[in-house]
């Protein structure tokens, strides 16, 4: 069932979809000495004058001390979400063209990859690093704690108006001067540059001792927590992302081969050549599980109600249908019926005391000592146990055969 109310006027018009909302909440964390990081990290990304060798030297000065290096992961999670949206993360294949995947395509991916996943393995995706967070948590909001952390801890070192902190904006705002004043490669001094980027690893370093006192610990721990989950969680979607198809298609390709073990001759072909043990145990031994599986245990939950189950299957079955030993003639009716006995004991022409004794002696039972009516109390209370220990083991493959494992 789907909401229809509201739904003729989306069918007018697009989601246009975007990363604003992950947008706000950088701005949000742009704030003190991050402001100056990201915007140097913007103006170094776009810049046309530096070279490739240039970048990552002056990259790599940035990270001295990769907490404060804030600006960074704040511009790769703008990247990053408005690359999600425009798909540009998506595993290409020689069929995408100059296309490629969208975000569009990804949504029903990871949807189907959700309920796939579920399908075969019993557990939710993200149980194994592919649920719907995994692909696009930052664009959902999933880090904007950690941006609410950069904020407050900046904000807090900000208002103590460090001399570090200075000094730290002052280095970053020179590299900024610089690269902006690069018109061509004519006006590029490599040594300027060697000596900006110097100043501005002193700067850092003395900015982090300051933050490494008591009063500012926790402060520089939230900043140091903050930066890593933003990472890592980047690096986790980014790797989601570009395997996205080969994923989707390889749960596609095991719910297929799973789908022909109903068809005899498919599945003794593919118990010939399957390579893996596992498929070839799946297809060889699919029938007789198959068989073990019985509809009137299909919403079992297991051994917590397991006793009551054979219990309602036991008065179901009409059993036990003889309660009383001294009924000899019953129980050896009884014992007439048992499939543990039926095809070893030859019960005509037999007295009923010969029945009940040599079904006792075929199911080992001690029969030293009694009578007649002691052998049939022992034999009957075994051939009920029976009954019950049947359905018992009836319930267990059923639910060993609907498991999956």
């Amino acid at each position: 069932m789907t909401v229809q109310q509201g739904f003729k006027s989306l069918a007018e018009s697009s989601p246009n979809f975007s990363n604003q909302a992950i947008q706000n909440a950088i701005a949000e964390a742009n704030t003190g000495f991050v402001t100056k990081s990201k915007t140097l990290h913007y103006l170094v990304d776009v810049n046309s004058t530096l070279t490739d060798a240039n970048k990552t030297t002056i990259r790599a000065s940035l990270s001295v001390q990769p907490y404060l290096n804030v600006g960074r992961h704040l511009q790769d999670l703008d990247n990053h979400t408005a690359n999600i949206v425009n798909g540009s993360l998506g595993e290409l294949t020689e069929n995408d063209g100059t296309e490629g995947p969208t975000f569009t395509e990804h949504l029903g991916q990871v949807e189907g990859i959700q309920s796939l996943y579920l399908s075969l393995y019993g557990v939710e995706a993200s149980t194994a690093g592919k649920g719907v967070d995994d692909y696009f948590g930052t664009l959902r909001g999933i880090v904007n704690g950690n941006l609410l952390e950069i904020k407050t801890a900046v904000q807090a070192i900000s208002s103590a108006t460090l001399a570090t902190d200075t000094a730290f904006q002052n280095a970053t705002q020179a590299l900024i001067d610089f690269v902006n004043s690069l018109g061509d490669s004519t006006t590029f001094d490599e040594s300027t540059l060697n000596s900006l980027l110097s100043a501005y690893e002193t700067a850092a370093n003395n900015f982090d001792t300051a933050l490494s006192a008591t009063q500012y610990a926790a402060r520089k721990t939230a900043l140091v927590s903050a930066r890593a989950a933003i990472v890592d969680q980047i690096a986790v979607e980014t790797a989601n992302l570009g395997s996205i198809r080969t994923f989707s298609e390889s749960l596609a390709d095991i719910a297929g081969f799973q789908s022909l073990a109903g068809n005899d001759k498919l599945r003794d072909l593919l118990a010939k050549t399957a390579q893996s043990n596992a498929w070839r145990d799946y297809y060889e031994n699919y029938q007789s599980r198959f068989n073990q599986l019985n509809a009137k245990y299909e919403n079992t939950l297991g051994d917590s109600e397991n006793a009551s189950i054979i219990e309602n299957e036991l008065r179901l079955r009409g059993l036990p249908d003889v309660t009383d030993y001294t009924n000899l003639q019953a129980v050896a009716d009884k014992a007439s019926r048992d499939t543990r006995l039926i095809t070893t004991v030859s019960f005509p022409g037999r007295s009923i005391a010969e029945v009940i004794r040599k079904s006792c002696e075929q199911l080992r039972i001690n029969i030293t000592g009694r009578d007649v009516y002691g052998q049939s109390q022992a034999l009957l209370e075994n051939m009920n146990n029976h009954d019950r220990d049947t359905i018992k083991l009836e319930l267990e493959n059923h639910q060993r055969a609907n498991t999956l494992s």
